[in-house]
């Protein structure tokens, strides 16, 4: 979605020394960087003027984007990252500033905000004006604290499973730079898609933050039967990334995964999927999904749904038998 903009941006300023000048800015990043040990670095993009407008207002990005997270989340947030993108609005081109962090809660989430000039002044930019896109990386939050047994048993069986086979995760500092909305754990993103806006998050949800006894799973519940939709959108990703392995095998391997994790897969309400990535990202270009861009498409799998896709082969095979 960002990147998209960067040629148009080049093209528009080339007469005036762009090229020459970008090429400079960028000579000493890498094309492509290992997720074990890159550090995040060179994220976002590097052009003069984003240079400039980063420096111009990351202070004031930083002081209203923990501001933000007081007033929304009543909770305290550590910065983890601040660059600079280019976007456009009928084709004129124009940056803006992602600020990333770890939000400070039982269950610590990622949290970013984006912030864009208007009339030279700094606001932060929402897809929504009900925000729920923004909000949805608490509530992410909230249904990871009540179902945390089951999402973490799920979670060491694939870290178990994969190690034994040489895959491994993206390290823990990277992680925490992706432009994502929820919770991220070695071999796990989860995030919870809701639509729910501003006016119910404050009423139902803001509540539910601060509460630490039992009595938050009761609440939890209860919130769950009245949005429906926060069980059935929760999306538990586990993530594992190898190196010298046949696109093939991976596929085969990914296939047989879904038996020895089905057990604790099953139990986590939503869609779980299993996502395997071939190592060597860029250092600088988030994807569409906001994570780091890939050199490969990934292989994916989907978890916790073999008891139901053995049955449906069980049944086919029936039904084939009978026919012969």
């Amino acid at each position: 979605m960002k990147r998209t903009t960067s040629i148009v941006l080049c093209a528009s300023l080339i007469l005036g020394g762009c090229a020459s000048m970008d090429k400079e800015q960028m000579k000493d990043i890498p094309k492509i960087v290992s997720v074990k040990d890159y550090d995040g670095k060179y994220i976002g993009e590097h052009k003069e003027r984003n240079e400039i407008f980063l420096k111009k207002y990351k202070a004031e990005a930083e002081k209203k984007y923990k501001k933000y997270v007081k007033e929304v989340f009543n909770k305290d947030v550590k910065i983890i990252k601040v660059y600079s993108y280019t976007t456009s609005i009928g084709g004129k081109p124009f940056e803006g500033l992602t600020v990333m962090g770890t939000v400070d809660y039982d269950i610590p989430f990622n949290f970013n905000l984006n912030f864009e000039e208007s009339k030279g002044h700094l606001g932060y930019s929402t897809i929504t004006a009900d925000q729920s896109n923004e909000l949805k990386a608490a509530i992410s939050a909230l249904m990871f604290k009540r179902y945390e047994n089951d999402i973490e048993n799920a979670r060491m069986k694939f870290k178990e499973e994969v190690e034994k086979q040489g895959y491994y995760a993206m390290n823990n500092k990277l992680m925490k730079q992706q432009e994502f909305r929820g919770v991220t754990r070695p071999y796990l993103n989860f995030s919870t898609n809701t639509s729910i806006g501003l006016n119910d998050f404050k009423k139902d949800f803001k509540p539910l933050l601060n509460v630490k006894d039992k009595s938050f799973y009761t609440r939890i519940d209860i919130l769950s039967r009245k949005y429906p939709q926060l069980m059935d959108e929760m999306r538990t990703e586990f993530i594992a990334f190898y190196n010298k392995k046949a696109k093939d095998d991976v596929n085969k391997y990914s296939w047989n995964l879904q038996i020895p994790t089905n057990d604790t897969m099953k139990k986590i309400p939503g869609t779980k999927m299993m996502y395997f990535y071939k190592d060597g990202v860029s250092p600088s270009e988030l994807g569409g999904d906001g994570k780091l861009k890939r050199q490969t498409k990934d292989i994916s799998m989907i978890g916790g749904e073999w008891d139901r896709i053995k049955k449906e082969k069980n049944n086919k095979n029936k039904f084939d038998n009978s026919s012969e």
